[in-house]
């Protein structure tokens, strides 16, 4: 079996998600438009477009709670930038070990 870090599946199961989760609470509920969201995002307007489809961003759920910080931490990001609060978003959603769990646990079951 391969080493998988925590990192990694942060990056290729739940960043993927809040990125989806971002996109659609700004464009849906907030009325962004999308290439403002692209930028502010640093994602292509295609990328937008495929994460409002749900063909990025996986099938990974937040709670209600996780729901809320992931909001507020898109309003914060389009009032001051992205790149810099990236490193935070595992700081701020609760137990990002459980949701590591969760996303390897649930990847596991999909393979078989």
């Amino acid at each position: 079996m391969a080493i998988c870090f925590p990192c990694e599946t942060m990056n290729w199961e739940i960043l993927p998600a809040v990125r989806r989760e971002m996109t659609s609470y700004l464009v849906n509920e907030k009325k962004i438009s999308r290439k403002e969201v692209s930028e502010k995002l640093g994602l292509t307007e295609s990328a937008v477009c495929q994460y409002l489809k749900g063909k990025r961003g996986g099938n990974f759920e937040f709670s209600e709670i996780n729901l809320k910080k992931i909001k507020k931490l898109a309003n914060n990001l389009m009032k001051k930038g992205y790149q810099e609060k990236l490193c935070f978003i595992c700081k701020e959603l609760d137990s990002p070990k459980n949701m590591v769990k969760k996303a390897k646990n649930k990847k596991t079951k999909n393979k078989k």
